[in-house]
């Protein structure tokens, strides 16, 4: 089960603008992961998922690394599928915990922050793996549906 709207992980990729194609169903998201992203969406990830302030540009740079590394970014037009995956992860855990947690603010506070049960790592750096982005979805449908998290 895809555990939020796909037009919402679209929109955390920085929509048809960056992804240069409507994305509305599961099975075009998977086309256009397999097809690579264009890197622009590194960018528009990054903006969904952190928040202002002094330490945004740091954080943005990271958040940007756990897809693919500057070098990769700077040579290629477009991600590989595996980072495009990436990308698709991390913007589908930013997507869920807006939804979870009501206003974006919020979200990306939650997501750049570190966190106990997470051995106080931030949840977005967990989320870029398979496994520790299934932990940090449980965390999410927990707190949208009330549960301990």
């Amino acid at each position: 089960m895809y555990p939020v709207e796909v037009a919402k992980v679209a929109a955390a990729l920085g929509g048809s603008r960056t992804l240069r194609t409507e994305v509305r169903s599961l099975g075009e998201l998977t086309e256009a992961v397999e097809q690579g992203f264009p890197r622009g969406v590194v960018r528009a990830l990054a903006s969904a998922v952190v928040p202002g302030g002094d330490r945004g540009s740091t954080l943005r740079r990271q958040v940007e690394a756990l897809v693919a590394s500057p070098a990769t970014l700077k040579r290629s037009p477009r991600l590989s599928a595996a980072a495009s995956e990436r990308a698709e992860r991390l913007a589908r855990v930013a997507a869920l915990a807006t939804q979870a947690l009501g206003e974006a603010a919020e979200a990306k506070a939650w997501l750049t922050e570190p966190h106990p049960l997470l051995g106080n790592r931030p949840p977005i750096e967990v989320a870029a793996t398979d496994l520790g982005a299934r932990q940090v979805e449980r965390m999410l449908v927990n707190i949208e549906y009330g549960l301990p998290a």
